[in-house]
């Protein structure tokens, strides 16, 4: 069952240049002024460049009951932003990754929102048999090509959230291309 999300959970604040500044609330974080939050996510990819969505599930106040395409959440205080990605896949899907599993597929900011991001993509030939939704955020998940996730989602963006942009498509597959070298 889906845990309480957590307004008090302390997260990691930035200062412009993306440095290490203090922290806040959950809470606080949403109407701060004064520092960036962070954001990881992660995206599972298999040797056939699917990716494994996901949907969220009802009881979230973000996003209810939407798809998306990838895992993540916020960088909690004391963590990296890699640390952040592999504890979040453990806690939303129950697998654990190492470090070295991680590909960076794309790091930036938002200004308008204050944001620093870090996107990763995961190796994972499992099928969603493997995984354990032991957090409650996530209900269930299945494959789906690049192609039938960007027909799915725009047919039906209102089922849809976290998509995965044409840029970040590309250099996921150039990553997967990778593969076979």
């Amino acid at each position: 069952m889906h845990q309480a999300e957590p307004g008090q959970e302390l997260l990691q604040c930035y200062d412009e240049q993306g440095n290490p500044s203090g922290s806040k609330t959950r809470q606080d974080m949403k109407v701060a002024t004064d520092c960036w939050g962070g954001i990881c996510n992660v995206w599972l990819v298999n040797d056939k460049a699917q990716l494994l969505c996901s949907k969220r599930s009802e009881g979230l106040s973000g996003n209810p009951g939407k798809w998306q395409t990838y895992f993540g959440g916020h960088v909690p205080v004391g963590l990296s932003f890699r640390e952040a990605a592999l504890k979040e896949l453990s806690e939303e899907i129950g697998i654990k990754f190492e470090d070295a599993d991680l590909f960076l597929i794309y790091q930036g900011k938002d200004d308008v929102n204050k944001k620093f991001f870090e996107s990763y993509a995961v190796r994972f030939n499992g099928n969603s048999n493997d995984l354990v939704f032991t957090d409650g955020e996530i209900t269930e998940a299945r494959w789906m090509t690049m192609d039938e996730y960007v027909e799915e989602e725009k047919a039906h963006p209102e089922l849809w959230c976290n998509g995965c942009k044409p840029e970040r498509q590309e250099a996921i597959r150039r990553w997967v291309d990778s593969f076979g070298a």
